[in-house]
C-alpha cells in the first residue's frame, strides 16, 4: 500500500493489486478447514452408532450331555447344572438364549440352580472355586442359585476380557439376575435370560465405546495433518508472492537505471 499526495492536498490511498490476496487465500484456507472439521466431525457422529458382534467357538455345542466332577462336590454338565428342574418347559428356551448370547458377544454361560452350595465358604468364594475347577474357556460366565438358601452369584473367568471383569459389569449382571427372583413365584429362567441380555448390552456398550474413542483418535490424526498441509500450503504461496514481488523491484530497478544515467549525463 502507499499513499499519494494530490495537488488540491488530499492524500491518496493506493493499494496494490498483490496484497488482496493474501486475504482471499486466507478466506479461502479457511474455508477448507472449517468443511474438513465438519465432515470429521459427522464421520465420528456416525461412528459412535457402530457396534460390532464378537462370534464364539461352538465346538462344544455338541458335547451338552457330558459333566465333570469339581472339588467342590457338585457335579457340572455342560451350560446348564438344574438339579431341582427349576427350569421346568423353560430349559429350551434358555438354552438357545445361551447359544445365542455366545454367538452375538463370544461370552459362555454357564447356569447352576442347586438346592444349596452345601458349604461353609462365602457364596462367592465357592462359585470362584467351582468356576476355577471346571477350566473355563476365555469370557465365561456362571450364574450359581441355590433355590432353598436364597443365594445368588454371579462369576466371571479370570481369563475374560477386560470389559467383561469390570466390577460394574459384574454388578449389572448380578442385578439383572436377581430382579426376576424377586417376583411371586420367582421366575428362574427369567433370571438367567435377563442376565444374558444385560450381557449383550454391557458388550455393545464396550464396544461403541472403543469404536468412539477410535474415531476420535483417527480424527485428531486427520486434522493434525489438515493443519500442518495447510500451513505448508500458506508458507508455499507467501513465498510465491515474495519471489513476484522480488522480480517485480529488479525490473523497476533495470527499468530506472538508464533513466538515471540519461539523466546524470544532462546535467553534465
Amino acid at each position: 500500500m502507499s499513499t499519494t499526495n494530490r495537488e488540491d492536498g488530499k492524500t491518496t490511498i493506493v493499494v496494490l493489486a498483490s496484497e488482496p490476496s493474501y486475504s482471499a487465500f486466507g478466506n479461502m484456507v479457511r474455508k477448507w478447514l472449517v468443511c474438513a472439521i465438519c465432515a470429521l466431525a459427522a464421520v465420528a457422529m456416525n461412528a459412535m452408532w457402530i457396534t460390532a458382534n464378537a462370534y464364539g467357538d461352538n465346538s462344544s455345542d455338541s458335547s451338552d450331555s457330558s459333566s465333570s466332577s469339581t472339588d467342590s462336590g457338585v457335579t457340572i454338565t455342560e451350560n446348564i447344572t438344574d438339579t431341582e428342574n427349576l427350569l421346568g418347559s423353560h430349559a429350551a428356551e434358555v438354552t438357545d438364549a445361551i447359544a445365542k448370547t455366545e454367538k452375538e458377544t463370544g461370552v459362555h454361560v454357564h447356569l447352576l440352580y442347586l438346592s444349596s452350595f452345601n458349604s461353609q465358604q462365602k457364596p462367592g468364594d465357592w462359585a470362584a472355586t467351582v468356576m476355577e475347577s471346571m477350566n473355563p474357556k476365555p469370557n465365561t460366565v456362571m450364574l450359581a442359585v441355590a433355590s432353598n438358601d436364597g443365594n445368588l452369584v454371579v462369576v466371571v473367568s479370570k481369563n475374560s476380557d477386560k470389559w467383561l471383569l469390570d466390577n460394574k459389569t459384574v454388578d449389572k449382571l448380578s442385578e439383572a439376575a436377581q430382579q426376576p427372583l424377586l417376583e411371586n413365584p420367582p421366575s428362574w429362567s427369567g433370571a438367567a435370560t435377563a442376565m444374558m441380555d444385560q450381557i449383550v448390552k454391557s458388550k455393545k456398550a464396550s464396544t461403541s465405546s472403543s469404536t468412539v474413542i477410535v474415531g476420535i483418535i483417527i480424527m485428531g490424526v486427520v486434522l493434525v495433518a489438515l493443519v500442518i498441509i495447510i500451513v505448508v500450503m500458506v508458507v508455499i504461496h507467501r513465498r510465491k508472492e515474495i519471489k513476484k514481488d522480488s522480480k517485480a523491484e529488479l525490473q523497476d530497478d533495470i527499468q530506472e537505471t538508464p533513466r538515471r544515467a540519461r539523466h546524470s549525463r544532462k546535467h553534465e
